[in-house]
């Protein structure tokens, strides 16, 4: 029988969802440093797509801050070799 990871590998469509969720958590390792220290546990990777990423936030205080952050975000995203044009921030609950 094989493992989970097995069967990620063979599957295209799995291997692609892993694949994005990857890139995804790469976008967060690239804008982290230009997030306060302080809110770097209000926010986890979403979905990444056609050159959308979402950010998932758990507060509305900490939605606010992060759209005065997120033209220096994409920046460094871009500069990290992803195609990302915007952020679209949303509130988690």
């Amino acid at each position: 029988m094989p493992t989970v990871f097995q069967a990620i590998a063979e599957s295209n469509t799995l291997a692609g969802l892993l694949a994005r969720m990857d890139e995804s958590k790469r976008c967060l390792d690239l804008v982290l440093k230009h997030i306060p220290l302080g809110l770097h546990t209000s926010v986890l990777p979403g979905p990444l797509s056609d050159g959308e990423w979402c950010l998932l936030i758990s507060n509305a205080s900490a939605v606010a801050k992060l759209k005065q952050l997120a033209p220096a975000m994409i920046t460094a995203i871009q500069l990290g070799g992803i195609a990302v044009q915007s952020i679209r921030l949303k509130r988690s609950y």
